[in-house]
């Protein structure tokens, strides 16, 4: 689907708890008040009104932060005492949460001022639910909404506060204000059909990755969920419809729905609900006997919170998916717009390193644009640059990537494609043909979106490098052609940029995401359609998961500290794609003889051999 500006609020601050209301001199600001300033040509400025409800995430302080990260690697890594000694959501809360009597403290001060709280079992996360007249008498604020280019956004120019000792166990709120660029990772490219095709298949996955043995179906997911991150509703009967048609379970039963609340400020930007049914269908017919968990949140920054914090607090789904990313270069200008603080991406980096030590294997795709990202403006405008995605970027999630299957086939002007070996996906294999005629790819809006499409991957500037990735030959060195020009057309010129670079190197593993090698999708709105994009990757990943997760009596967890070291012995069950021609995302591409590619990852996997040599 493609990405579109909605704003997300993404506030953070200080901290504290406790009385009553106190005076100015004994308060603390909770949140970055908004600088109107920093944006222009703001429209229809006004109050919010006064009964509208306003929900609101209070992030509480990690205890023992410097021992998440320790915590989460041990249990997740080979030869350590606490290998697979993952924990229960008590057990999280008891190491690293707020207290019962602290939340407790906070939520009857907030209930005391006339707004609803829900505290999450990880003593991490409480919402709070209430009028904007309760919002802004609690925290002496005065919120407002405006247009921004088209887009609604709410704000508080005046700072947002509490009383210190109410603010002492604090990290963050996040909810004042919204501003942020999200996108679903749904490739637009599809192909129309009259039903399932036999190239579309799901379990064609299964073949071309070696996952029909015994070790790899024995149970088939049985007794295992699933979880799947969504921000649009969930139609089951465009689901039920797509297993029956694909020859698995089709029971309704298999799904369930979890509504983990906030604003839905923006609507629903999946009118036809195209991602949520894709990712769910993906990991039903991969799995065919697993429970599928589907978690919806709202469009903003307090829902992707919510939805996460939900998934680990129930702790029922042993692998989870999340097809949705946001470019570092927005969140790098609403910092530098100060409009946003570092501090989401610490948020979100603690929520997923609890799904860590809880052993859920969580999947993120990597995104469509190759290695490009947008950057925000002041004006409102976006410009494009290398930037890795969010949250596939983070090391408590395995990023998925995408690859080109070989095919051949002839355009309509009579040229001939051909891929003879399965490639990181990058819309580079097109640019011979276009060559040849320009005219006719730059009269079709399709050909041209094939052209700059291709698999998520890079190098953090959000995240280190993770213990993990440190000493594998590949990891923080890069080749790169520079594949399309400023304006985004083909530079059928490339030539090789070698470089260094430090922090989270994505993506970890890659399968078959390009459209024109895709996967049967169904929905009433738009039928049967041949899809692609990297978000097809994750639920599958999820759902084989789940598969190998059914044979075994603990959960295969983090899957990163493992797949790093089993990718460097000799029984490695990964294929490089490691060439550095005819192998790239439209920037990076592959490093001859080295483990690891920001293309590729550690390249794609045989899950035969993944299931026997995992531990």
């Amino acid at each position: 689907m493609k990405g579109r500006l909605i704003l997300a609020s993404l506030l953070v601050g200080l901290a504290g708890y406790g009385g009553v209301q106190a005076s100015a001199a004994t308060t603390t600001p909770v949140a970055t008040p908004y600088r109107e300033s920093e944006l222009r040509n703001l429209k229809q400025v006004k109050q919010v009104s006064a009964g509208k409800t306003i929900t609101l995430d209070l992030v509480l302080k990690t205890r023992n932060g410097s021992k998440l990260t320790s915590t989460a690697l041990a249990v997740n890594t080979t030869g350590n005492k606490q290998f697979k000694k993952y924990l229960t959501p008590k057990q999280f809360r008891q190491e690293f949460g707020q207290s019962t009597t602290t939340t407790q403290r906070l939520a009857t001060y907030f209930k005391a001022h006339h707004l609803k709280v829900a505290t999450y079992n990880n003593g991490l996360i409480m919402q709070l639910k209430g009028s904007a007249s309760a919002v802004n008498k609690t925290f002496a604020t005065n919120l407002k909404t405006a247009r921004y280019h088209g887009e609604k956004i709410q704000y508080a120019k005046k700072t947002p506060k509490l009383p210190k000792n109410v603010a002492k166990p604090i990290e963050a709120v996040v909810g004042i204000t919204n501003m942020v660029k999200l996108s679903s990772l749904a490739d637009t490219s599809s192909t129309s059909s009259n039903g399932p095709t036999s190239d579309g298949a799901p379990q064609n996955f299964l073949t071309q990755y070696n996952a029909t043995t015994k070790a790899t179906q024995g149970n088939k997911g049985k007794g295992q969920t699933i979880g799947i991150i969504s921000f649009s509703k969930v139609a089951q009967s465009d689901i039920t419809h797509f297993w029956s048609a694909e020859g698995v379970s089709s029971s309704a039963s298999r799904i369930s729905v979890k509504a983990t609340g906030g604003d839905n400020v923006w609507g629903n930007v999946d009118p036809g609900n195209a991602e949520t049914a894709l990712d769910v269908e993906q990991a039903g017919a991969i799995a065919p006997k697993t429970k599928i968990r589907v978690y919806t949140a709202s469009l903003s920054d307090v829902g992707w919170i919510n939805s996460f914090a939900s998934a680990f607090a129930e702790n029922k789904a042993s692998s989870l998916s999340l097809s949705w990313g946001l470019s570092e270069g927005v969140l790098q200008s609403l910092n530098k717009y100060h409009l946003l603080t570092p501090l989401y991406g610490s948020i979100m980096s603690t929520l997923l390193a609890q799904g860590a030590t809880q052993g859920i294997s969580t999947f993120a795709a990597s995104g469509d644009t190759g290695a490009y990202g947008e950057s925000l403006q002041r004006d409102g405008s976006t410009t494009e640059g290398i930037y890795a995605n969010f949250p596939a970027n983070n090391p408590w999630v395995t990023a998925t990537g995408g690859t080109t299957l070989p095919v051949e086939g002839t355009l309509a002007n009579g040229i001939t494609v051909k891929i003879d070996r399965e490639r990181t996906w990058g819309g580079d294999y097109l640019f011979a043909a276009y060559q040849k005629d320009q005219a006719f790819f730059t009269k079709n809006d399709e050909l041209m979106g094939m052209l700059q499409a291709g698999s998520g991957g890079g190098i953090s500037t959000l995240y280190g490098t993770p213990k993990y990735q440190k000493g594998v030959s590949g990891v923080n060195t890069y080749n790169a052609r520079q594949y399309l020009t400023a304006s985004g057309l083909p530079n059928l010129n490339a030539s090789l940029i070698q470089g260094r670079a430090s922090g989270r190197n994505y993506p970890d593993v890659v399968a078959d995401a390009d459209p024109l090698t895709g996967y049967d999708s169904y929905t009433r709105a738009d039928g049967w359609d041949v899809i692609g994009g990297t978000s097809v990757v994750a639920p599958q990943f999820a759902a084989m998961t789940a598969v190998i997760n059914s044979n075994r009596s603990k959960r295969m967890g983090l899957w990163n500290p493992q797949i790093y070291k089993l990718a460097q012995t000799s029984q490695s069950p990964f294929t490089p794609l490691d060439a550095s021609t005819n192998n790239g995302n439209l920037y990076y591409v592959g490093q001859p003889g080295k483990t690891y590619n920001q293309a590729a990852g550690l390249g794609t996997v045989d899950f035969g051999k993944l299931a026997g040599e995992y531990k």
